[in-house]
């Protein structure tokens, strides 16, 4: 294989290992924390809250982390609605070169 079929090879594999970018809107008012593929939804209190308790941001987390980082704080996350999931969409398609 030439260098350059190598590296394309590589970047290849690179992108389709690469993890998804989890984002952090506010959607009517409540946090919606994930990517479309998975999501939370809680109030801003509750996002500060398994901040606090974890050290690390909610949106920084993978989705396991994050229902982990929830129960141990106490965290009762919301269901999703489909203007959430809208909105979550939207903002992948502004930025594509995050997601």
């Amino acid at each position: 294989m030439f260098r350059r079929e190598e590296r394309r090879h590589e970047e290849e594999m690179m992108m389709v290992h690469r993890p998804r970018r989890r984002r952090r809107l506010m959607v009517g008012g409540m946090v919606v924390i994930g990517s479309t593929e998975a999501m939370m939804k809680m109030s801003e209190a509750d996002a500060q809250k398994i901040q606090e308790t974890t050290g690390k941001a909610p949106e920084d987390m993978s989705h396991d982390e994050l229902t982990q980082a929830a129960a141990q704080a106490g965290v009762q996350p919301q269901e999703a609605t489909p203007e959430d999931q809208q909105a979550m969409a939207n903002a992948e398609a502004a930025d594509p070169d995050q997601s």
